[in-house]
């Protein structure tokens, strides 16, 4: 009898340990540990994806934003390489996620593309197929994911496939952060994108024509002409690219990576800070849509507090969604001396050109040996 019931209590014991939620990790438990928070999750005929719940076990009604995450060419090559190289996980440390205000955490949802052929990049002709895999994993944390606070987030061709994402469906994201990545906007593009909040990183030294500095700022001068929360649009340049430790060299697991001026990712990953946490990103400049300078003084200051201040847009005329806060009036827009005007269609064709031939640059470098 004794023995029955010393087998029973081991059993509720080992249950109530697989039901309870994962222990959460503060950013010292390092890459691997992090990275190991991220269950695998596929839909049939749909992207596989890894990621992390912040809730908190059955009892937990508290609605949670979600972060969408898309790798850059040649690092989705196999399951999971999407945490391999960006320190995305670093969002599921405790103190990442306790940055997330209201809710106090965050979904991540890092998704791989399954074009092997070209690299495992991301294509606009792939925009259907991914909201279908992010409105999947919606209804299925459908009790959790706050729907007025979606965002999407991506690294050269997935910063590329953030902007086509945002354009195609407008204020379905409340937030969109392209690094290193080259976007020509439409006019349709553009009053899309009008309601949604923009945080666009670039470096002058990028050798990619992808994500030329000057393409970056036309791009947000079209932004800034339109937008309707042009204190909540940025863009950061870097006088040239480092990673958080200050190093020109990345080390991942078998693999060392020396920098490319195109390699700006950390300081989304690491908050806009150095590796010390406290230390703002080397060689960066923030403006937001009023041509006012945006610091980080304070380490709790980052993307982090700006990706929490956004919610979907509600225009003044229509009723708002449930716990949407209203959205301030933007002051008048203060056009630059040029007029900006949308490019004709030459020009945009030419700039897909510039774009095309950096694809294919970044694809043979990747395949013969550029990350040594």
């Amino acid at each position: 009898m004794k023995k029955t019931l010393s087998v029973c209590l081991t059993l509720l014991i080992l249950l109530g340990t697989f039901a309870a939620p994962a222990a959460a990790l503060p950013l010292s438990a390092g890459t691997d540990a992090l990275n190991a928070q991220f269950p695998d999750g596929a839909y049939e005929d749909l992207f596989d994806f890894v990621y992390f719940s912040p809730v908190k076990g059955e009892s937990d009604a508290v609605k949670y934003p979600l972060l969408v995450w898309l790798h850059g060419m040649n690092s989705g090559t196999e399951p999971r390489a999407q945490l391999q190289w960006y320190h995305f996980s670093n969002f599921a440390s405790d103190e990442y996620q306790a940055r997330f205000k209201d809710a106090g955490g965050c979904f991540l949802l890092a998704v791989r593309a399954d074009d092997p052929v070209g690299g495992n990049n991301w294509d606009s002709s792939m925009c259907s197929k991914l909201k279908e895999t992010i409105d999947r994993f919606i209804s299925e944390h459908a009790a959790n994911v706050d729907l007025n606070r979606i965002y999407i987030a991506g690294y050269s061709t997935g910063g590329s496939m953030a902007w086509d994402m945002a354009a195609k469906y407008g204020p379905f994201f409340a937030a969109v952060v392209p690094l290193a990545s080259l976007y020509q906007p439409t006019a349709t593009d553009l009053n899309n994108l009008k309601n949604v909040s923009v945080w666009v990183f670039c470096c002058d030294q990028d050798p990619y024509p992808v994500a030329q500095t000057a393409e970056t700022e036309v791009t947000f001068e079209y932004l800034k002409s339109v937008s309707n929360r042009r204190s909540s649009i940025r863009m950061t340049r870097f006088s040239e690219a480092v990673f958080a430790d200050g190093t020109k060299q990345y080390i991942a697991p078998g693999t060392v990576i020396d920098n490319s001026e195109h390699y700006i990712w950390e300081a989304f990953t690491f908050d806009m800070h150095m590796i010390d946490g406290v230390t703002p990103y080397a060689y960066a400049s923030t403006v937001n849509g009023n041509g006012s300078s945006v610091t980080f003084q304070d380490p709790e200051e980052g993307v982090i507090s700006w990706l929490s201040a956004q919610r979907r847009y509600t225009p003044p005329n229509e009723p708002e969604t449930p716990d949407t806060p209203d959205t301030p009036s933007e002051p008048p827009y203060d056009p630059p001396e040029e007029p900006v005007e949308i490019p004709t269609a030459t020009e945009s064709f030419m700039r897909y050109v510039r774009m095309f031939i950096g694809y294919i640059k970044a694809f043979f470098e990747g395949l013969f040996g550029r990350f040594k």
